[in-house]
């Protein structure tokens, strides 16, 4: 793909690395507003802690995969399955995790557009 085409999968790349890095930089700056997200079958607010640690580097990671433009097929498969998981989690907080089912289709819609393309 040539770098300077600014195309759906530029857009899509650019918005689901956004999210994902944001999300992640907000946890680790203000852990306490994303503490609650985080499912209570992880266990106590300690455990808790650590996987919001650790999911904030996934989120970081997989931004930054995003933004490098590299195998978009897997990033956007591995983006799908991470904003899956988080709306499944929590179904409970439906009111405020609707809108990681439109960017879970984002995601869907950036591996589908990049698979064509390969």
């Amino acid at each position: 793909m040539n770098n300077m085409r600014f195309d759906a999968s530029f857009f899509l790349r650019v918005g689901l690395a956004f999210v994902f890095i944001y999300a992640a930089v907000s946890g680790f700056l203000d852990p306490q507003s994303w503490i609650g997200y985080v499912p209570h079958f992880i266990g106590n607010d300690v455990m808790r802690g650590y996987f919001l640690f650790a999911n904030g580097v996934v989120e970081i990671f997989l931004g930054l995969w995003l933004l490098s433009g590299k195998k978009t097929f897997y990033s956007g498969i591995v983006s799908a399955l991470l904003l899956a998981g988080i709306a499944i989690a929590n179904l409970g907080s439906f009111i405020v995790v609707f809108r990681d089912v439109g960017l879970f289709f984002a995601a869907v819609a950036l591996a589908v557009l990049s698979k064509k393309e390969e």
